[in-house]
């Protein structure tokens, strides 16, 4: 009979499935309640809590937020007796299942906080956050079991992992905070399961006893059909970081990166979470024109490029059940490094030593370099007896290059500046020399920015006649060059008015400098409003109030420039910056809106090419400092809105756009 039963036992496991298909659903709220791409799934929405309590109109925000490991990004933060609904559409949380969040409360509500619902809000039953004594800090309960785990626990300054996950065979419901195993519960019952198409609801109360809800910054939440051990819970607090900041489903890497010289083969290795051989989804490479050597699908691949710089690796990976893609692009650092040789040779003083001189280029600094590629020093220059060398340079990439170079000896002594030349007033001319000198003395020292060097800058107040002398050893022989200084531009403008809006005003520009009319150049900038802005007098027709600065250039190349500025009548108006540098020299960092006669603003909007809002503000003198999750936005082009009401109660609308420059 025993036997029997147990044939029977066998033929029935025969039958049954020895794997099902995991599903994962991850959203991480940067800006949406989107599933993360290339995950197929449906998004979470907002649910107002059942029952009678004051929710409001809105269900939450997405607000900027510190998360512990340093990370400045937007979070999820849900306004009180609001929750987020999770359809659970494909039966990811049934029986066995893991709930993940990482969360930080920031409001407790009353006495309860509901933090996961199984019933569609019909019951009471769920997993809250408890006060216990009147404590400012909380438990968890599960109702209406009570309080499991460390009591009181939780407090609103933390950021906590959660994590819910329950084994179908056992029944038992094990809750992690961060990497403790916080409290096991035994649910043979199965009142903490879900169903497929019923909703699971994280942070909205049922009817049965309202008021029951609480408020968080959202910054990762995950569902899945998979029971997780204590070492799965160990590695997801482990990687919090990463895992709730970075997609990985198109992670990859690139090696040798840098790489030193071309054509070089060059591994590119998918390192994602997707298992081989990748089944579901599509891979997509852009390789920014280098060859490929071997590999296909998902890798690993090796790839090369026949010239250097850097380099765009690109993988968009395509989900092959829903479409969704998800693009990553890498940069590879191919590296040119060039190595350019001087030689000064032989001099007099030493009879046989030359100086040789080496540069080098489009490498990472900082450089050293080599007669031997044993010993590498940092100073370039080094002194040798003529003889035919193998010179080295390495970068700190450790690329390496060599050349050959050839140093000779001769024992004559040459000096040549630069022929006679006029500048203008304040002006300044490098008194460039050719020689094969090793010391310099000008004279006169007066204007000069090194009297001992080869190619001083020279920049003398009135007209003076400069000689150098060069010498090697005993040897040494002058030059003369004669530098005539122009007297300065003076420019004389059109004094600053008040002008009409819209209607012609005549400015004009003249220097006593100027002697030849026709052979002088004038330049009005911004050219805005002006007819002819390379007159000497345009006329301006103007909306709005501008300064003009003009550049005047005589017949000799000086320059001089003049300011006017014309004041609008009775205008009431909002301009922006054609451009913005934030790049941290504390000059043009923020773009700030130019208001004038404005009382106050109704939005400032900015938006990448995407279409994505990288910058909102209704607060008079707000702008934006360049930053876009947590980091320095790209260089390019922004789309701008600004909506104002001005001291008259009218509503000035404008939109164009800025340049973001680094």
């Amino acid at each position: 009979m025993k036997l029997k039963v147990l044939l029977t036992l066998l033929l029935l496991a025969s039958f049954l499935p020895v794997s099902f298909s995991q599903i994962s659903h991850t959203y991480r709220f940067y800006d949406n309640l989107a599933v993360a791409q290339p995950e197929c799934g449906n998004n979470l929405e907002p649910f107002k809590a059942l029952g009678s309590c004051d929710a409001g109109t809105e269900p939450g925000s997405f607000v900027q937020d510190v998360l512990p490991c340093g990370v400045q990004r937007t979070v999820y933060h849900n306004n009180l007796n609001w929750g987020l609904m999770y359809p659970n559409t494909e039966g990811a949380i049934t029986e066995t299942y893991t709930i993940q969040m990482y969360i930080k409360v920031t409001d407790w509500g009353k006495t309860w906080a509901r933090i996961i619902d199984f019933s569609n809000g019909v019951s009471d039953q769920g997993i809250y956050f408890k006060d216990k004594n009147g404590s400012t800090d909380r438990c968890i309960d599960f109702y209406p079991y009570g309080i499991a785990g460390a009591c009181p626990f939780f407090n609103k300054s933390t950021y906590y992992l959660l994590t819910f996950t329950r084994n179908g065979a056992t029944g038992m419901l094990d809750v992690y905070v961060d990497n403790m195993l916080f409290a096991s519960y035994n649910d043979a019952d199965g009142r903490y399961v879900g169903k497929a198409g019923v909703p699971i609801y994280i942070f909205r109360d049922d009817q049965s006893v309202t008021c029951e809800s609480g408020a968080a910054n959202f910054a990762y939440l995950a569902f899945n059909n998979k029971y997780s051990g204590k070492s799965d819970v160990d590695k997801s607090f482990t990687d919090i970081c990463f895992i709730a900041n970075i997609n990985a489903y198109a992670d990859f890497s690139i090696s040798p990166n840098p790489s030193c010289g071309f054509p070089k083969n060059i591994t590119i290795q998918y390192t994602g979470i997707i298992p081989t051989p990748g089944t579901g989804y599509s891979f997509k490479w852009d390789w920014d024109g280098a060859r490929v050597i071997s590999g296909s699908g998902m890798g690993p691949y090796v790839i090369s490029w026949d010239t250097g710089g850097n380099k765009n690796v690109a993988l968009t990976v395509t989900n092959d059940v829903c479409g969704n893609p998800l693009y990553n692009r890498k940069t590879a650092i191919v590296s040119s490094l060039e190595l350019t040789t001087s030689v000064i040779e032989g001099s007099c003083d030493t009879g046989n030593d030359g100086t040789l001189t080496l540069t080098g280029s489009l490498g990472l600094p900082p450089y050293q370099y080599s007669l031997d590629s044993v010993n590498y020093q940092t100073n370039n220059v080094f002194k040798v007896p003529p003889a035919t060398y193998r010179v080295f340079i390495k970068d700190e990439n450790n690329c390496t290059i060599a050349k050959t170079v050839n140093v000779q000896f001769t024992s004559d002594i040459a000096v040549q500046t630069i022929p006679d030349t006029t500048i203008c007033d304040a002006g300044a001319v490098q008194l460039l020399t050719t020689t094969n000198a090793q010391t310099f003395s000008w004279v006169p020292a007066a204007g000069l920015d090194n009297p001992t060097a080869r190619d001083p800058v020279a920049t003398p107040a009135v007209t003076t006649q400069y000689i150098v002398t060069a010498a090697k050893g005993f040897c040494s022989q002058t030059d003369t060059v004669n530098v005539t200084v122009l007297p300065k531009v003076e420019v004389k403008v059109t004094p600053n008015a008040v002008v009409e809006y819209n209607l012609p005003f005549q400015l004009a520009a003249s220097s006593p400098q100027i002697t030849n009319l026709s052979e002088s150049l004038f330049s009005w900038l911004p050219p805005t409003g002006l007819n002819n802005p390379s007159s000497a007098s345009p006329i301006a027709i103007l909306q709005e109030d501008q300064t003009y600065n003009v550049l005047v250039t005589t017949e000799k190349g000086c320059t001089g420039t003049g300011f006017v500025s014309l004041t609008i009548k009775h205008t009431e108006n909002i301009t922006m910056p054609t451009a913005f540098t934030p790049n941290g020299d504390g000059q043009n960092e923020t773009l700030l809106p130019i208001i004038r006669g404005i009382e106050s603003i109704r939005f400032f909007k900015i938006f990448n090419r995407w279409g994505e809002v990288v910058f909102f503000t209704d607060q008079l003198n707000s702008g934006w400092n360049g930053q876009f999750k947590g980091g320095n936005a790209i260089s390019g082009t922004y789309v701008w809105e600004i909506e104002g009401t001005s001291v008259k109660g009218q509503v000035i609308r404008r939109k164009g756009s800025v340049l973001l420059l680094k």
